[in-house]
Protein backbone atom coordinates (compact mmCIF):
# COMPACT_ATOMS: atom_id res chain seq x y z
CA UNK A 1 0.00 0.00 0.00
CA UNK A 2 2.84 2.13 0.97
CA UNK A 3 4.27 1.69 -2.85
CA UNK A 4 0.99 2.47 -4.55
CA UNK A 5 0.84 5.69 -2.31
CA UNK A 6 4.04 6.48 -3.39
CA UNK A 7 3.80 5.66 -7.03
CA UNK A 8 0.73 7.85 -7.36
CA UNK A 9 2.64 10.76 -5.98
CA UNK A 10 5.10 10.08 -8.04
CA UNK A 11 2.84 10.37 -11.24
CA UNK A 12 1.18 13.32 -9.62
CA UNK A 13 4.64 15.22 -9.20
CA UNK A 14 5.25 14.54 -12.97
CA UNK A 15 2.21 15.20 -14.86
CA UNK A 16 0.89 17.84 -12.37
CA UNK A 17 3.91 20.21 -12.12
CA UNK A 18 1.78 23.32 -10.76
CA UNK A 19 -0.21 21.14 -8.29
CA UNK A 20 1.66 21.12 -4.23
CA UNK A 21 -0.37 17.75 -3.11
CA UNK A 22 -2.92 15.02 -3.96
CA UNK A 23 -5.71 14.12 -1.68
CA UNK A 24 -5.48 10.77 -0.52
CA UNK A 25 -8.56 10.36 1.88
CA UNK A 26 -11.48 12.36 2.54
CA UNK A 27 -14.53 11.55 4.96
CA UNK A 28 -17.58 14.13 5.32
CA UNK A 29 -17.76 17.44 3.19
CA UNK A 30 -14.09 18.92 2.32
CA UNK A 31 -13.56 22.33 0.35
CA UNK A 32 -11.20 24.10 -1.02
CA UNK A 33 -10.88 27.70 -2.22
CA UNK A 34 -8.86 29.12 -4.64
CA UNK A 35 -8.76 31.77 -7.59
CA UNK A 36 -10.53 29.67 -9.68
CA UNK A 37 -13.63 29.19 -7.09
CA UNK A 38 -14.51 26.22 -4.53
CA UNK A 39 -14.44 22.80 -4.83
CA UNK A 40 -15.86 19.78 -3.22
CA UNK A 41 -12.51 17.60 -2.53
CA UNK A 42 -12.66 13.99 -3.58
CA UNK A 43 -9.61 11.17 -3.42
CA UNK A 44 -7.37 12.03 -6.01
CA UNK A 45 -8.11 16.00 -5.95
CA UNK A 46 -4.86 17.98 -6.40
CA UNK A 47 -4.10 21.53 -5.04
CA UNK A 48 -2.06 24.50 -5.98
CA UNK A 49 -0.60 26.71 -3.25
CA UNK A 50 -2.76 29.50 -2.09
CA UNK A 51 -5.74 27.07 -1.36
CA UNK A 52 -7.55 27.03 1.46
CA UNK A 53 -8.67 24.00 2.63
CA UNK A 54 -12.46 24.16 5.30
CA UNK A 55 -13.45 20.81 6.26
CA UNK A 56 -17.30 20.68 7.86
CA UNK A 57 -18.72 18.82 10.74
CA UNK A 58 -17.50 15.10 11.03
CA UNK A 59 -15.28 15.53 8.29
CA UNK A 60 -11.40 15.00 7.61
CA UNK A 61 -9.05 14.88 4.86
CA UNK A 62 -5.44 13.51 4.37
CA UNK A 63 -3.00 15.38 1.86
CA UNK A 64 0.38 13.92 0.46
CA UNK A 65 2.62 17.14 -0.59
CA UNK A 66 5.05 16.16 -3.57
CA UNK A 67 7.88 16.12 -0.86
CA UNK A 68 5.76 12.96 0.63
CA UNK A 69 4.74 15.62 3.62
CA UNK A 70 1.65 13.97 4.86
CA UNK A 71 -1.40 16.45 6.44
CA UNK A 72 -4.35 15.02 8.26
CA UNK A 73 -6.98 18.09 8.86
CA UNK A 74 -9.54 17.40 11.48
CA UNK A 75 -13.21 18.52 11.60
CA UNK A 76 -14.17 22.09 11.56
CA UNK A 77 -10.82 22.99 10.02
CA UNK A 78 -9.97 26.43 8.11
CA UNK A 79 -5.66 26.17 6.18
CA UNK A 80 -4.04 28.48 3.84
CA UNK A 81 -1.64 26.61 1.88
CA UNK A 82 0.07 30.24 1.41
CA UNK A 83 3.58 28.90 -0.22
CA UNK A 84 4.66 25.59 -1.52
CA UNK A 85 7.99 25.24 -3.53
CA UNK A 86 9.93 21.74 -3.86
CA UNK A 87 12.52 21.98 -5.90
CA UNK A 88 15.34 20.13 -5.02
CA UNK A 89 17.79 19.92 -7.75
CA UNK A 90 17.32 23.68 -7.30
CA UNK A 91 17.93 23.84 -3.49
CA UNK A 92 14.63 26.07 -3.39
CA UNK A 93 12.25 25.16 -0.84
CA UNK A 94 9.18 26.81 1.11
CA UNK A 95 6.47 25.23 2.84
CA UNK A 96 4.33 28.29 4.46
CA UNK A 97 1.05 27.20 6.06
CA UNK A 98 -1.99 29.10 7.81
CA UNK A 99 -4.21 27.27 10.45
CA UNK A 100 -7.09 29.79 11.32
CA UNK A 101 -8.94 27.34 13.22
CA UNK A 102 -9.32 23.82 13.93
CA UNK A 103 -6.96 20.49 14.70
CA UNK A 104 -4.19 19.11 12.41
CA UNK A 105 -1.21 16.56 11.91
CA UNK A 106 1.63 16.82 10.34
CA UNK A 107 4.15 14.68 9.45
CA UNK A 108 7.23 16.18 7.35
CA UNK A 109 8.50 14.47 4.37
CA UNK A 110 12.07 15.40 2.48
CA UNK A 111 11.30 19.24 3.10
CA UNK A 112 11.53 18.71 6.59
CA UNK A 113 15.18 16.74 5.83
CA UNK A 114 16.66 19.02 3.59
CA UNK A 115 15.51 22.32 4.57
CA UNK A 116 13.76 22.03 7.74
CA UNK A 117 13.80 26.15 8.05
CA UNK A 118 12.32 26.76 5.14
CA UNK A 119 8.94 25.31 6.83
CA UNK A 120 6.50 27.46 8.83
CA UNK A 121 2.97 27.10 9.85
CA UNK A 122 1.56 30.15 11.91
CA UNK A 123 -1.31 30.31 13.63
CA UNK A 124 -3.81 33.64 15.18
CA UNK A 125 -1.20 32.30 18.56
CA UNK A 126 1.77 31.82 17.10
CA UNK A 127 3.98 30.20 14.33
CA UNK A 128 5.49 26.61 14.12
CA UNK A 129 8.90 24.91 13.29
CA UNK A 130 9.74 21.58 12.64
CA UNK A 131 12.53 20.33 14.21
CA UNK A 132 11.35 16.65 14.36
CA UNK A 133 9.27 14.73 11.68
CA UNK A 134 5.51 14.66 13.29
CA UNK A 135 3.50 16.91 15.38
CA UNK A 136 -0.15 17.75 15.89
CA UNK A 137 -1.71 21.53 16.60
CA UNK A 138 -5.30 22.47 17.41
CA UNK A 139 -6.60 26.45 17.37
CA UNK A 140 -9.59 27.03 19.12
Amino acid sequence: MKYMVLLLVSLFVVLNADEIAVVKTVKGEVVAKSSSGVVKLKEGSVLSASSIVITKSNALVVIIFKDNSVLNLGENTVLNLQKYVFKPTKKDYAFNLFLKKGSLIFESGKIGELAPEDFQLKTPQGIVAIRGTKFAVRVK
